[in-house]
């Protein structure tokens, strides 16, 4: 991967298209040819999924839109962690029915699409795009697909490192930027989707997450959310092995950050040295999800 870099929510917006003629393209609800618009169902991992998930198009030429109608490309980045959300998104699939197949590329994301699989497609066919959480930096070859003739792809891969941060992500945030350290589950718990819609347990190496906190310490980021399903469960796959309390203390101690949460905790993981780091460093929040 190259260097990554953050992109701010204006500038993938309508108010900064690069002309005024696109501008009132824009405005008046003119499907471009390069504009997306993203909705996004869930918890902290799904709103910073989007951020990847619109970084990586605007990386490929696309501007977001605020509209459904302006946009060429739909998404919906979905959550299945409770009936009603799948519910939801076929809800909001169902209102494509006036739209011409060809006119705009729907797609849903996320936990549904990893968990329906192409039962999205016989349930809603004007969908032409299946794509899971693991599978994003995948998303500008799979779009690819589409505008060179495919009528449907999928994208459903889970057992990957490729989950982690993307080439270029878009912060909905000035001040605060998630980060997310590990990604799926291996606890099995009989009532969760989990495991089975965002795969097994990974963890990015400590080195690596530090180095992001630096990068978006020096762009001016106050404060990080470290993200994950079950976030202190984290292992540094790395060989300093350190644990998840002492990356925190490190994550704390990066010049500039001012506070650091966590999201979400498992109750089997969270150990004494996580109580006492929060006591101990006052950039850690007294906060606990």
């Amino acid at each position: 991967m190259t260097q990554p870099f953050d992109i701010r929510l204006e500038m993938l917006t309508g108010a900064n298209a690069s002309s005024p003629e696109a501008a009132a393209a824009l405005c008046a609800g003119t499907p471009g040819e390069n504009t997306f618009y993203i909705e996004t169902f869930g918890c902290q991992m799904n709103v910073h999924d989007s951020e990847k998930v619109a970084g990586v198009l605007l990386g490929r030429g696309y501007q977001q839109v605020e509209t459904i109608d302006a946009a060429r490309l739909v998404l919906y980045n979905t959550c299945s962690i409770r009936e009603k959300a799948a519910q939801k998104i076929y809800s909001r699939l169902g209102a494509y029915r006036k739209y011409p197949g060809e006119e705009k590329i729907i797609g849903v994301l996320g936990c549904v699409a990893q968990q329906e699989g192409e039962e999205i497609f016989e349930r809603s066919p004007w969908v032409r795009l299946v794509c899971g959480s693991a599978s994003y930096s995948k998303l500008p070859d799979l779009i690819h697909e589409l505008e060179t003739g495919n009528r449907r792809v999928m994208g459903l891969d889970t057992d990957t490192d490729a989950t982690f941060e993307t080439e270029i992500t878009r912060r909905d945030n000035p001040f605060r930027a998630y980060l997310t350290i590990i990604e799926g589950c291996d606890k099995a718990c009989s009532y969760c989707v989990v495991p089975f819609t965002r795969g097994p347990e990974r963890s990015r190496a400590s080195a690596s997450v530090l180095k992001e906190v630096r990068r978006l310490a020096d762009a001016g980021y106050s404060e990080i959310q470290l993200l994950g399903q079950t976030v202190n469960s984290y292992r540094d796959p790395s060989s300093k092995r350190i644990s998840f309390a002492e990356l925190l203390v490190s994550v704390a101690a990066v010049p500039g950050i001012r506070r650091v949460r966590f999201t979400t905790s498992h109750p089997r993981d969270f150990g004494r040295d996580i109580v006492e780091a929060i006591d101990a460093v006052p950039e850690l929040c007294d906060h606990v999800h």
